[in-house]
């Protein structure tokens, strides 16, 4: 007896480049895109040397990404406040 396999459904979005390699795949292996993607996250997450290289390299941009935010925290503060009062003018023409 086969076992049921589900399936989720999910969108992703990719590059006129990432699409043009993705057909050009399914149509040379006879495979269905879907089929590409799913043996395209197998491979990712079967790679341990991959995993563990992003792993590395996300702990490492840590502090950088860190001081980035800090540093630009500042303008998203003041486009919140620009886009609020903004958003109050629109209402008050309606």
């Amino acid at each position: 007896m086969k076992k049921a396999t589900n399936h989720k459904q999910f969108s992703v979005m990719i590059n006129d480049r990432v699409a043009d390699r993705l057909d050009q795949f399914s149509t040379t292996m006879g495979v269905s895109e879907s089929a590409a993607v799913e043996i395209a996250i197998n491979y990712f997450f079967d790679d341990p040397k991959l995993i563990s290289g992003l792993m590395k390299g996300y702990r490492e941009m840590a502090n950088l990404n860190r001081e980035i935010s800090h540093d630009f925290s500042c303008c998203e503060e003041d486009a919140d406040v620009h886009l609020a009062q903004y958003r109050r003018r629109l209402r008050s023409f309606e």
